[in-house]
């Protein structure tokens, strides 16, 4: 006699349940790459924080898990919470997308997945990081077995999933939206002053940068990654990873977030802030580079 325990799927939706640590860092990483990526396959993005509905936080997330088509999770750091959930999911046989940008966390009994590592130190990481989402979310939704990892789960009838829209969206923005990709150079002043060069991808109303700071009177400069969005009165660009071309005698430094508000044809205006504290770290103009 097989012992057997039963478990409600439940309607299935165009959904995706994403799991991640929640911090600054991430919350740019969603905000302007998953759900944009997923938003553009007519998926529907879902994360533990937007859905509390119930006084037990693991009803909610249980109930999104069973439900979705498929998980998403951010394995960058190990968090536990994101672990476990993702155990969740692979106990039931729902297909889990895997992405990370540190190969090291991925854990032992996960390595003989496929995951999508990214590189921050890639100035187009955000683009690659989309496509990348993309490519494999297709595959999942063709094949919705593919990433099936434990056996003896079995299902006494076929799935029924609710019908996707092949028509691609775009992300909506406003048309007025000003163009500041490329390469601009400028300088802001906290205390001393800040070179600053940096070179920006925009897609729609989604930011992602390149950013070159130079400090202590050019002894320390400083290579920062950066995300952002855009409407058509204001851009924000968080940094999210910085690594030291030179050091100086610097310590540390602290990511920055820039709200640039001012947009002329060659001259971008707006104030610096610590990412961390929010602190004003003072104005920061920018000039189109043309060389």
């Amino acid at each position: 006699m097989k012992n057997l325990v039963q478990i409600d799927l439940g309607e299935i939706q165009n959904t995706c349940f994403v799991v991640m640590p929640f911090s600054p860092v991430y919350q740019s990483e969603y905000d302007s790459i998953i759900k944009p990526a997923l938003t553009e396959l007519n998926i529907k993005c879902i994360r533990g924080d937007e859905i509390y509905s119930k006084q037990r936080i693991m009803d909610d997330i249980w109930a999104s898990i069973r439900s979705c088509r498929f998980v998403l999770a951010e394995l960058t750091g190990r968090n536990p919470n994101v672990l476990y959930e993702i155990g969740l999911a692979h106990a039931i046989g729902k297909p889990v997308i895997i992405i990370t940008r540190n190969g090291e966390d991925v854990p032992f009994d996960l390595k003989d997945l496929r995951y999508l590592f990214y590189d921050v130190n890639d100035p187009y990481w955000g683009e690659s990081l989309k496509k990348g989402i993309q490519s494999l979310v297709q595959k999942v939704i063709e094949n919705p077995d593919l990433e099936k990892y434990l056996e003896s789960i079995t299902k006494p009838k076929p799935i029924e999933y609710p019908e996707l829209s092949k028509k691609t969206q775009k992300a909506k923005f406003a048309k007025n939206i000003p163009d500041i990709s490329g390469n601009w150079i400028g300088s802001f002043n906290l205390d001393t002053y800040h070179g600053v060069t940096i070179n920006i991808i925009q897609n729609g109303a989604n930011l992602s940068a390149n950013a070159v700071i130079t400090c202590n009177g050019g002894k320390t400069v400083v290579q920062q990654i950066m995300v952002g969005t855009m409407d058509e009165k204001k851009a924000t660009l968080r940094g999210v990873n910085y690594s030291y071309v030179e050091r100086g005698n610097s310590k540390n430094y602290n990511l920055d977030f820039f709200e640039l508000n001012e947009f002329e044809s060659n001259l971008i205006v707006g104030h610096v802030f610590d990412e961390q504290d929010k602190n004003d770290k003072g104005e920061i103009r920018l000039t189109r580079n043309m060389i």
